[in-house]
């Protein structure tokens, strides 16, 4: 394991696997991101998405009461102005469709930006008794930065009312019952679920995470023919590359494969 870029409020280590664990690390301000904070993500996941050692990412909280409450408060601008969304969004994050896979381990409560970050990862795993939710509209805002618009599209629409509307927290269990979350665990057993599910991950082939990924993203907002076609395309595409042919043959040989991602 080495660093990766990383600084002592955004830890950084990518695995010898590839594995790339991020750590929020401002544990006496909750893991809140400040300007400084949220631009060294935008950073990191900038150099992971074009790193072919990076397979899969996983992003955590220190301590073991807060993933993130959101945005520092306490640094907002005179005018109320934010600091904290990059390019990519907030934590540099939410406003990005990254190549790699992305798992959040949740260490405890995800609020404000913080479940902003958790909902745009792919995978959530989470600690019994982390709590989550969108109370931006409690202190005179709103979660502009991914989390409206992800509960609407992904939640039955009455249950994603209710907790934008009311601003509420919801517990790990309760979030896996509506599907918010993924895998509710012991603490003691978050990073290793997290790392056991991105070893899965990892084990498969580069493009084909990736492809998979941008499917998925735009199917919900297609006609199933127009789906349908994007996907044809898409693997028309992928069985003609390395990965693609090699894949097919490491399994007639019965041996593992060696992706190249291209």
């Amino acid at each position: 394991m080495r660093d990766y870029f990383g600084s002592n409020e955004v830890i950084s280590e990518l695995r010898d696997d590839g594995i790339l664990v991020l750590t929020i690390n401002r544990p006496e301000k909750r893991n809140a991101l400040n300007g400084v904070t949220s631009a060294k993500m935008e950073e990191i996941i900038n150099k992971a998405e074009k790193d072919s050692d990076v397979r899969v990412i996983i992003i955590t909280g220190a301590g073991e009461k807060s993933f993130c409450a959101g945005e520092d408060l306490s640094e907002l601008s005179s005018t109320g102005e934010c600091q904290t969304v990059m390019e990519h969004g907030f934590g540099g994050l939410t406003n990005r469709l990254c190549p790699k896979p992305i798992i959040c381990a949740v260490n405890g409560t995800a609020v404000g930006g913080g479940m902003e970050i958790a909902v745009s990862c792919d995978i959530i795993v989470a600690v019994k008794g982390a709590r989550f939710g969108l109370p931006e509209v409690k202190v005179g805002l709103i979660a502009s930065t991914g989390g409206i618009v992800r509960m609407a599209r992904e939640l039955p629409r009455k249950i994603a009312m209710e907790l934008c509307l009311t601003g509420k927290l919801i517990y790990a269990d309760e979030a896996k019952e509506i599907g918010i979350v993924n895998y509710v665990v012991e603490p003691e057993e978050l990073m290793n679920k997290a790392i056991e599910i991105a070893e899965q991950i990892a084990a498969n082939a580069p493009l084909s995470l990736k492809i998979t990924k941008e499917i998925m993203h735009v199917a919900p907002s297609m006609s199933v023919d127009d789906a349908m076609r994007y996907s044809d395309v898409a693997y028309r595409f992928i069985e003609k590359t390395q990965d693609g042919i090699e894949g097919p043959l490491a399994f007639m040989e019965k041996r593992k494969p060696n992706w190249k991602g291209k």
